[in-house]
C-alpha cells in the first residue's frame, strides 16, 4: 500500500522532470565546454568584457540576450544604477519588474558572484521540478494519477528559456502552484504563489485577473465563492506596488516602458505560418513544427472546452491570454525564442484545461509536448 502511495505522489512527477532538465543540461554543459557561464550568454554593447565578474564568459561578436540582465540583478536585484559589474541596463524600469529569478539565485549565492552562473541553471531545474509537483498534485485533485503533471514542465518552449538562463520556468512554476492552491481552496497560498509569478513574469497577472473575474461573477449569480478575495487582490497591489516604485526609481513605469506593439488578430501568426511551411531549410522546417505545435494546442482546448471539469477562472485567463498571443506584432515571431516564450503562458493555462478533460486529450498532448521538448533539446545541443 505504501509503494503505491509513493508511485502516486506529486514527487514522481517532480523526479522525472528533474531528470530530463539534468541530462539536457549535462549534455548543453558539454558542448559548451564546461563553461556553466555560457548559459547567459554576455555579449553586445552592453557588457564591458574588462569589467564583469569573474567567472562570466563573454561571448564575442554576439548581441547577447535576456539571460545577461538576470544575471546582472541576481548580483543586486535591487540596484539603482544603469551600469555596474561591467554590465549596463538597457531598459531598467522594464527589466527590474522582473525581480523574482534573480532574486532567489540572489538570495542563494550570499552575494558571491562567483556562485551565480550555477544557481542560475540549478534554479530552473529545480522550479521544473515543483511546475511538475504542483501539476501531479493539481491532477489528483480530479482523481488522475500525478505523472499527469509532466505535461505542464514539458512545455517545449522551456527548452529554449533553460538554454539561456530565463525565467519563464520560474514564473510558470509559482503559477502552476496558484492554480493547484485554488483547486485545493487555499486562497491564501494561492495569493502568495500568484504574487510571486507576478513579480517573477508579469504577464502572469492575467491569472489573478482572472480570478478577480471569476469572483465576481460568482457573486452576481449568488454562487457559493469558492475564491477568496485575497488569492487575486494580493497579487495585484503587490503588482501595482511594484510598478510605482520602479517608476519613481526610473522615471518610467515598467508597463510604458515596455509596452509591446499589437496586429490584427492572427495576422503575424498566419503570415508565418505561410512562410514556413516553405520548409526549404531546417530553420524553416523547426518553425512550421512550431506552429503546428501552436495550432495545435489551441485546437485541442476548442475540441475540449465542453468536457474539460476546469473551472470558470482559468477558461476566463484561457481566453484572455489567446486574445494576448493572436495580437503579437511582427518582431516577435522572427524567432522561436520570442514566440515561445510568449506562449508559456498560455500553455500553461491550456494544461489547466486539459488535464481534467478527458485522456485522449492528455494523451495527445503528452506525446506531442515531450516529442517537441526532446526535438529542441536536442536542436540546442547540436546548434552551439
Amino acid at each position: 500500500m505504501k509503494a503505491r502511495t509513493w508511485i502516486g505522489s506529486p514527487f514522481v512527477p517532480a523526479i522525472v522532470i528533474a531528470i530530463c532538465y539534468i541530462a539536457f543540461f549535462v549534455q548543453l554543459l558539454d558542448t559548451r565546454h564546461g563553461d556553466v557561464s555560457l548559459f547567459v550568454i554576455a555579449g553586445g554593447a552592453n557588457v564591458d568584457a574588462s569589467k564583469v565578474p569573474a567567472g562570466l564568459t563573454v561571448i564575442p561578436n554576439i548581441g547577447g540576450y535576456d539571460g545577461l540582465t538576470f544575471y546582472r540583478l541576481a548580483l543586486n536585484p535591487f540596484t539603482r544604477v544603469r551600469t555596474a559589474h561591467g554590465i549596463r541596463l538597457d531598459n531598467p524600469s522594464y527589466r527590474q519588474q522582473r525581480i523574482g529569478y534573480p532574486f532567489i539565485v540572489w538570495m542563494l549565492s550570499l552575494g558571491h558572484a562567483a556562485r551565480v552562473p550555477a544557481l542560475l541553471v540549478a534554479v530552473n531545474i529545480i522550479a521544473a521540478a515543483a511546475m511538475a509537483a504542483f501539476a501531479g498534485a493539481f491532477a489528483k485533485k480530479f482523481g488522475l494519477h500525478a505523472l499527469w503533471g509532466v505535461i505542464v514542465p514539458l512545455y517545449p518552449g522551456f527548452v529554449l528559456t533553460f538554454s539561456r538562463d530565463l525565467a519563464e520556468i520560474v514564473a510558470a512554476s509559482f503559477a502552476m502552484g496558484a492554480i493547484w492552491a485554488i483547486a485545493s481552496r487555499r486562497s491564501t497560498t494561492a495569493a502568495v504563489l500568484l504574487a510571486c509569478a507576478v513579480l517573477t513574469r508579469e504577464t502572469t497577472l492575467l491569472l489573478a485577473v482572472a480570478l478577480a473575474a471569476a469572483w465576481l461573477i460568482e457573486r452576481l449569480l449568488h454562487r457559493e465563492r469558492r475564491i477568496g478575495a485575497i488569492a487575486f487582490a494580493l497579487p495585484i497591489a503587490v503588482y501595482v506596488f511594484w510598478q510605482i516604485v520602479l517608476a519613481v526609481q526610473w522615471g518610467v513605469t515598467p508597463l510604458r516602458a515596455g509596452a509591446p506593439g499589437r496586429s490584427a488578430p492572427f495576422v503575424e501568426f498566419a503570415r508565418f505560418l505561410a512562410a514556413a511551411s516553405a520548409r526549404r531549410d531546417h530553420q524553416q522546417r523547426l518553425y512550421f513544427l512550431e506552429s503546428l505545435f501552436l495550432a495545435a494546442v489551441v485546437i485541442t482546448i476548442v475540441l475540449v472546452w465542453r468536457r474539460s471539469r476546469a473551472p470558470l477562472e482559468w477558461r476566463l485567463a484561457w481566453l484572455g491570454y489567446l486574445a494576448m498571443f493572436a495580437i503579437l506584432p511582427h518582431t516577435i515571431w522572427l524567432e522561436d525564442f520570442g514566440f515561445l516564450r510568449i506562449f508559456a503562458d498560455l500553455f500553461l493555462v491550456s494544461a489547466a484545461l486539459i488535464i481534467p478533460s478527458s485522456a485522449p486529450a492528455r494523451w495527445f498532448t503528452l506525446f506531442v509536448t515531450a516529442n517537441l521538448w526532446y526535438y529542441l533539446a536536442k536542436h540546442v545541443v547540436m546548434a552551439w
